[in-house]
């Protein structure tokens, strides 16, 4: 059922429930500080790092907890935040990414009237048949079929009330937040690299909330996608708005259920290559890539098609960003996969922006490496060669427990799109090892001939 329960964007409402929460933090920390001292005392300091994670998980559930209150952005920020695997530590990763499953959506009369504000009508007058229950609830907004007076079915996304009113007050909460929650565990990076990830974060919710944008991204990849397979829902500029975007319905199924009915490996391995083809075609050809790798973004439609929706998350890319990743690749599977040119490796995350110019090699080859080692063989096993079995790959580790996590000490910045792009192929590698797909992985394919 449905719940009326509002976003509450009153300035001193919102304040309030973030204070309490920073509050809350404040005080846990306290009473893991004192039981390190004892723990210590008792000679238990074995236990420090099970302490640690439990100290983690508490942190991460009070973090969860305040941004699952202020709805709105804030839930669509905790989605975000759950996939930084250079940023947060996995136990507060685990905890946030749960928002993406618990987001309950606005009752009829606010949808009602959010069409008569956007659209002039109420939907029995714009619509030949509207579903007042929505089938599908997002972050910021809720989506109803319907069917247009020339029998044309849509899937009409309606944006929740007061959405783009809490942008600038749930980022410096978060960035109160994450000061304090640095004040507890080692394992966070230098503050100009967070404040870099949340201003990413800002413009991109900034373009999401506006339906007109993500109305336009959806015509220009129509336009530019020339690939077989791929196929992108046309929209309906009449009934749509600022928040209020009415799109063509794609038959088909989320990846989640069409997995459910077990498909063969045929099946599996031309949606994976399907997928893979998308992302690498878009960063590599266009420059420009669906950032929201939720797998609900995709469906499998009836004529074994992918679809793609939700393009209200879009990024462009930079040449130089482009190039210097696409030259990275290569030494991450030399380095960490066959222990070799780690030299170049260290060079190209200079080039990147990832360490500053002050840490040495040295410093790079005995704190860096060994923390960042088990991800990078899990991502650098799919390029060793053109085609890699996705079937046995396991999901995206977190930090293992013989190491410290200080890797992250040493991020000192990024691109401005390394965050949007490493969320988007984080996304892909998950999706082809859930998918268990085995595939033609040469990504260079896509790169525009010179």
């Amino acid at each position: 059922m449905l719940t009326s329960k509002k976003v509450p964007t009153s300035k001193f409402k919102r304040s309030a429930i973030a204070g309490a929460a920073a509050t809350q933090i404040g005080l846990k920390h306290v009473g893991y500080k004192a039981r390190k001292v004892f723990s210590a005392k008792d000679s238990a300091s074995k236990h420090s790092e099970q302490d640690l994670q439990k100290h983690e998980e508490q942190i991460g559930e009070l973090v969860f907890t305040v941004l699952s209150q202020l709805r709105g952005t804030a839930i669509k920020l905790s989605q975000l935040l759950s996939m930084e695997t250079d940023i947060l530590p996995e136990t507060i990763r685990k905890k946030l990414k749960s928002a993406c499953h618990e987001v309950p959506p606005i009752n009829r009369a606010l949808v009602r009237k959010q069409m008569v504000q956007e659209l002039g009508n109420t939907p029995k007058q714009l619509f030949k048949e509207f579903d007042s229950e929505a089938f599908s609830a997002a972050s910021i907004g809720q989506v109803h079929r319907a069917l247009s007076f020339d029998d044309k079915e849509l899937a009409v996304k309606v944006q929740y009330p007061g959405i783009g009113a809490t942008i600038d007050s749930d980022l410096k909460m978060l960035e109160k937040l994450f000061w304090l929650l640095a004040k507890t565990t080692n394992n966070m990076p230098k503050k100009q690299v967070f404040s870099l990830v949340l201003a990413e974060m800002k413009s991109r919710l900034t373009e999401e909330i506006n339906y007109e944008v993500e109305a336009s991204n959806l015509r220009w990849f129509q336009q530019k996608i020339k690939l077989d397979g791929i196929v992108i829902p046309i929209v309906e500029q009449k009934f749509s708005s600022a928040r209020v975007l009415s799109m063509q319905m794609l038959t088909g199924q989320p990846i989640d259920r069409w997995l459910a009915n077990k498909p063969n490996q045929q099946q599996r391995n031309k949606l994976g290559q399907k997928l893979f083809d998308f992302f690498w075609y878009c960063a590599l050809t266009l420059k420009k890539i669906h950032a929201d790798p939720h797998p609900g973004n995709f469906l499998v439609l009836t004529d074994d098609q992918l679809g793609v929706i939700d393009f209200g998350c879009v990024r462009c890319l930079s040449d130089d960003f482009v190039h210097s990743f696409i030259a990275m690749l290569p030494k991450i599977v030399d380095s960490y996969i066959f222990n070799k040119n780690i030299a170049a490796l260290f060079s190209s995350y200079q080039e990147l922006k990832f360490i500053d110019q002050s840490v040495g090699f040295s410093t790079f080859e005995s704190e860096v490496l060994p923390d960042l080692q088990r991800y990078g063989e899990w991502l650098g096993q799919a390029y060793i060669s053109k085609s890699f079995d996705f079937t046995n790959k396991t999901p995206c580790p977190g930090k293992p427990d013989n190491v410290s996590g200080g890797a992250v000490k040493f991020l000192s910045g990024m691109y401005s799109e390394q965050p949007c792009f490493d969320r988007a192929h984080l996304g892909l590698m998950n999706l082809l090892t859930q998918i268990g797909a085995n595939i033609n992985t040469d990504y260079l394919r896509f790169m525009p001939a010179k």
